[in-house]
């Protein structure tokens, strides 16, 4: 191998600097060639080792017979960059030497692969098969940690729900999130590396798929429309950025030269699957279909192919309230001929205690809350007979019967579902919450796909997606809420029309310039409301969340116009990569009511604070507190909170960045992959709210405000931030030149 010439540094620094120059006059940003396309690249050599320069290389798709070239340098190597995915053959050719075809090549999204082919002496008509271990395809370059779940993977394992993203499980630093990929703020549902699971970033077919608001990923396609797709867990390149956790590329399957298509049904029902071991009943009702078809092939052989995939999801299932409401409420005490029920044994004893010391006029009071809040949490009435001595607690006149009314206020307990005006009420008797619910889904997936080979130089690729989606029953985690002891009340609905489009042009400027330009366009139309309309929550801890869901409604409509460019370059044995991308992101009206129903919390009460006496006579012992479902009973919460304010905002948002990166093959078995990236986020600026403080006279305008955060470099109390340059370098190295074991750092 000749050494590579000493004045590499110079023809380095000056290309890097070449491709920073061209990037900031063209005002660019971010791209991901590699998100969509793999590299194909090797040695070609003679019988004896030594490289042999000026050979073509030809790389031919199987499926649509585009094809591709590049020439071997000074040193045998070869590379060609921005391939699809699929199945090639490869050729090569040399004067002086037979013609080799190697017929089977498998590339694979964001692969960066290594392909060596040795040429035998003879006649350029002569035509020699190479296969077996001589020509595996190995990634010796590549210093990302990345993981691919292809077609054979996605089409056997078995997977809940279809949702192919939950492939990457399969990967050892993936773990699921234990947040919901669902409701009104979800995630990915994914969990990289410790990070949570809005850190990560989803791209389809090169294209940014996220939801921006709350940094989930958007509904995607079918998993029937998935050719494969690539988990990027660490040591990212330059082109990729905006996400503290992973990358999941996603590449849709086009059409070829034959036609292929399918029809598929998949149903899970209750009579042939193993019950729900926490229904709280025998058979719960379960109906899951999930149905389908895809058809692809050419408008015109060898340049014009389609695909379309349609599914459709169909869900009746159950919903389960599982928690023991009664919180140990068994015991009862009497005194006096009245009886004192649903209260917990260390009550009990408590009163019992009081009793035996003489304490009755103590015990009686005490019995009377913990009983009445018991008695009325748990079924709405209390039996108890109100005695004078209790004048001091409720305004509920002596010698009458508690019934259904609050102790301590002597309201009306509001037991049903609605009111007179045919409004919900929150409030419910904890024994009559219904234990099984609903669950409902409506979800569709629609896309279409069109690869057209403009000429041999140009082709050109447009994909829409049309996904709607209407879920009910959903039950949130928001605000340490458990699942299974969410009250139907509690669950929500969502409403979701995800709109996709993107069209990507990849010309070959030559052997050695390959230039990728894309057109993202997404709109989200999302909606989610609390299935108990305006009626207050009640969260009472380690029992119940009854009433509205707290993060509701929420309604807004995203879109997304986005514009990226990439140049690849290839200079002797550096493959060079800049480009970027400009983002503008629009939510003209966005709302979002967070608590402004109210919210109760009930999480246990001090008896001290009703009876003082409890506490303050000698002699006696510290009284139980009362249990959160007494408190609930009794309707005298720990806590109110109320929110308020105008709930409609706007958000403009346009996130730019760019990068320039090289890959420099130092040797055959010694790679650097080197430089950087910039990204910024213009969000626009908030008008400040004025400030006047009539105690102290202090007294700020809007523009004292600005003022005020211009001079500190916050914007509406966040600091400004332009300064996010990263550099990234990475090494890989192949110690005993035959693929087999790589090091790898960055």
């Amino acid at each position: 191998m000749r050494a590579f010439p000493p004045q590499w540094q110079s023809v380095c620094v000056r290309l890097l600097s070449l491709c920073a120059a061209i990037i900031f006059t063209a005002s660019a940003v971010m791209a991901q060639a590699q998100s969509n396309a793999a590299d194909l690249r090797g040695y070609v050599r003679d019988p004896a080792g030594a490289a042999i320069a000026g050979a073509v290389v030809t790389v031919r798709n199987t499926a649509t017979n585009v094809t591709r070239e590049a020439t071997s340098n000074d040193d045998g190597l070869y590379q060609i960059t921005n391939l699809p995915p699929g199945d090639y053959e490869v050729t090569v050719e040399a004067a002086n030497f037979k013609r080799a075809v190697v017929p089977d090549v498998k590339l694979t999204v964001g692969q960066r692969a290594d392909l060596d082919v040795p040429l035998e002496l003879g006649e350029l008509g002569a035509t020699v098969t190479v296969s077996g271990a001589t020509t595996d395809v190995v990634e010796t370059s590549r210093t990302a940690v990345a993981t691919t779940v292809d077609q054979q993977r996605i089409d056997n394992l078995p997977i809940n729900e279809r949702n192919y993203l939950s492939f990457a499980l399969t990967t050892s630093t993936v773990s699921r999130d234990n947040t919901r990929p669902i409701g009104p703020a979800p995630t990915t549902g994914l969990n990289f590396g410790g990070q949570r699971g809005r850190s990560n970033l989803v791209q389809v077919d090169g294209a940014d798929h996220t939801d921006n608001s709350v940094n989930a990923a958007r509904s995607t396609v079918s998993q029937e429309a998935v050719q494969e797709f690539q988990v990027v867990t660490n040591s990212f390149a330059p082109e990729f950025g905006r996400t503290a956790g992973g990358v999941v590329n996603v590449v849709t399957k086009s059409g070829t030269n034959d036609f292929h298509g399918n029809v598929f049904g998949f149903i899970r029902h209750r009579s042939f699957q193993a019950r729900n071991a926490f229904a709280p009943i025998e058979d719960p009702p379960f109906t899951r279909a999930q149905y389908g078809a895809t058809l692809g092939g050419p408008f015109n052989k060898d340049r014009t192919f389609f695909f379309f995939a349609f599914e459709q999801r169909r869900r009746q299932e159950s919903g389960f309230f599982t928690s023991d409401v009664t919180q140990n409420l068994t015991s009862s005490v009497t005194i006096a001929g009245q009886t004192f029920r649903n209260i917990s044994p260390a009550q009990a004893t408590y009163i019992n205690t009081l009793v035996g010391a003489g304490a009755t006029a103590l015990a009686v009071p005490y019995a009377f809350l913990a009983s009445s809040g018991g008695s009325t949490g748990l079924n709405g009435t209390n039996p108890l007979l109100i005695f004078p001595g209790l004048a001091a607690l409720t305004p509920i006149t002596p010698g009458t019967q508690v019934g259904g009314r609050f102790l301590l206020s002597g309201a009306p307990v509001p037991v049903g579902t609605v009111n007179a005006l045919g409004q919900p009420i929150a409030f419910r008797p904890l024994n009559l919450l219904q234990r099984v619910f609903p669950v409902t889904e409506n979800t569709s997936f629609t896309s279409f796909r069109l690869d057209h080979q403009i000429n041999k130089n140009n082709l050109f690729t447009v994909r829409f997606g049309y996904n709607p989606s209407e879920i009910a029953g959903i039950q949130v985690e928001s605000q340490n809420q458990s699942l299974g002891q969410n009250d139907v009340s509690r669950t929500g609905f969502q409403k979701l029309r995800d709109y996709s489009l993107v069209a990507t042009l990849n010309s070959t400027l030559s052997n050695t310039m390959v230039n990728e330009l894309r057109f993202n366009f997404g709109e989200r139309r999302a909606l989610f409301k609390s299935q108990n309309g305006d009626a207050a929550a009640f969260n009472i801890t380690g029992t119940a969340f009854i009433g509205r869901e707290l993060f509701s409604p929420v309604q807004r409509t995203e879109t997304r116009y986005e514009f990226t460019d990439t140049l690849n370059m290839i200079v002797g044995n550096h493959t060079l990569k800049f480009g970027g991308d400009a983002a503008f992101i629009r939510i003209p009206s966005a709302i979002f009511e967070l608590n402004f129903a109210g919210l109760f919390n009930f999480g246990g009460q001090n008896p001290c604070a009703l009876v003082s006496a409890l506490c303050t006579t000698p002699g006696l012992p510290a009284p139980p507190d009362l249990t959160p479902v007494q408190q609930y009973g009794l309707g005298f919460p720990s806590s109110f909170i109320q929110g308020f304010g105008n709930p409609v905002s706007s958000l403009k948002n346009t996130p730019l960045a760019f990068f320039v990166q090289d890959s420099w093959k130092i040797r055959p078995n010694l790679t650097l992959n080197y430089g950087f990236r910039y990204d910024v986020e213009l969000t626009e600026q908030i008008a400040p709210v004025p400030f006047r403080d009539p105690l102290s006279g202090i007294n700020l305008s809007e523009n004292d405000i600005l003022a005020a955060q211009n001079a500190l470099g916050v914007q509406q109390g966040f600091p400004r931030d332009k300064d996010n340059w990263a550099p990234r370098f990475a090494i890989a190295w192949d110690p005993q030149n035959n693929g087999k074991t790589v090091i790898r750092a960055a």
